[in-house]
């Protein structure tokens, strides 16, 4: 075991020990001045059953201190955080889909530092029951047989509405875009025969077009009404149940959040790696070109893409900084883990703690949960997955 983790551990084997006994050891027990409205928090959709599990778990802990109804209030990452920057509402706790969205919407003016703490894959989402039929060159199949090998046929047939998120609003949105530029990369290179069969000698596309499934989908199925933008990605769960032939592009997590199935993408096109090889290959893409809108801001569809880290931060305007410190020693904590483990998100061992700002404090009570970013996200395309291209 690692010495943070250690750390992790033995801290909170004393906020346990400090509960049981009744004696203030740090977030252990009941803040005595804690408000009526408690604590409140402002977070990413993806997060919304994962965060509503955390809220159960404070419940348990401060049965006496109220928490966000449902674990928070959840829209795409870019409008909450624009919730709290352009719109100056209070929250105590703040959580991105997309590490960047912090460093490039909130800070230096609403916080001066964030805490990375896990990852997630994009992945083809869709209804495991759905008998509805999807036409594949004349060979018709059901919606529920879309699997590893054929996902990239599935979802670009004539027949098939694909809902993806509005990229404006939601990091989703631009990410699927990235993972689709990658995945064409990634067939032309280990699944070239059956690529080519459907993208050039089915609908038409040059060989070896890597931008094929790309235009398919947010060209193509644009056109023809058949590309469903949401504002965000929690809402496709009702289009994909309608039992007509509908698949998502958005996270994981989602798949569990809503009883959903999943295709598992390979490595090099889930967004999901947070290595240096990976991030070296996400960067190969950007998610530009879509119709208005759907790339995200021009920053955002000029980026090189990156692994999908998700952060979280306390504004300066957080109406409770004592409580909004005892809900991230949660969700950083083992329970927290735990909790993100269960519901299709990967953890990060040991969050990272990144300073926005030289003159920024993270909180003390914080640091056994957390360690300083590694070496090879502190520059050059891993710095840019973390913190966004105009950091």
């Amino acid at each position: 075991m690692s010495t943070k983790s250690l750390a992790a551990v033995l801290f909170v084997v004393g906020l346990v020990i400090g509960f049981g006994i009744g004696y203030g050891v740090m977030v252990a027990t009941q803040p005595a001045s804690a408000p009526v409205q408690g604590v409140s928090i402002i977070a990413a959709g993806s997060l919304g059953y994962a965060f509503n599990d955390i809220a159960q778990n404070w419940t348990k802990l401060y049965p006496n201190v109220p928490i966000s109804p449902g674990g928070g209030t959840f829209m795409g990452s870019v409008k909450a955080a624009e919730q709290i920057s352009v719109l100056h509402e209070k929250y105590d706790v703040f959580a991105s889909a997309a590490s960047d969205v912090i460093p490039m919407v909130l800070a230096p003016n609403y916080t001066n530092w964030m805490v990375v703490f896990a990852t997630n894959e994009i992945s083809i989402l869709y209804a495991t029951n759905s008998t509805a039929p999807v036409n594949l060159n004349g060979t018709v199949m059901q919606v529920s047989q879309i699997n590893e090998s054929n996902w990239f046929m599935f979802v670009t047939a004539h027949n098939v509405t694909v809902g993806v998120s509005n990229g404006s609003t939601d990091p989703a949105g631009f990410q699927a875009i990235q993972a689709m530029k990658l995945a064409g990369i990634y067939l032309v290179q280990h699944d070239n025969a059956a690529y080519n069969a459907w993208f050039h000698g089915y609908l038409g596309y040059p060989v070896n077009d890597t931008n094929a499934i790309f235009q398919a989908i947010w060209w193509h199925k644009y056109k023809t009404g058949h590309l469903m933008p949401v504002g965000i990605e929690a809402s496709m769960d009702a289009m994909i149940k309608t039992g007509k032939p509908y698949f998502g592009i958005s996270y994981r997590s989602l798949a569990k959040s809503y009883g959903l199935g999943f295709v598992k993408l390979p490595w090099q096109v889930n967004l999901g790696s947070t290595n240096i090889t990976a991030i070296n290959y996400y960067a190969q893409v950007n998610s530009s070109g879509a119709p208005i809108g759907l790339s995200g801001t021009s920053a955002e569809a000029s980026s090189p893409a990156g692994p999908i880290f998700y952060a979280v931060t306390i504004p300066f305007t957080a109406p409770d900084k004592t409580l909004a410190i005892d809900y991230l020693a949660l969700l950083l904590g083992p329970i927290g883990h735990q909790v993100l483990v269960n519901t299709y998100f990967d953890p990060l061992p040991v969050p990272y703690a990144v300073p926005l700002t030289s003159n920024a404090t993270i909180p003390s009570v914080l640091e056994p949960f957390t360690e300083p970013l590694p070496s090879y996200l502190q520059s050059g395309p891993g710095y840019i997955a973390i913190m966004g291209s105009q950091s």
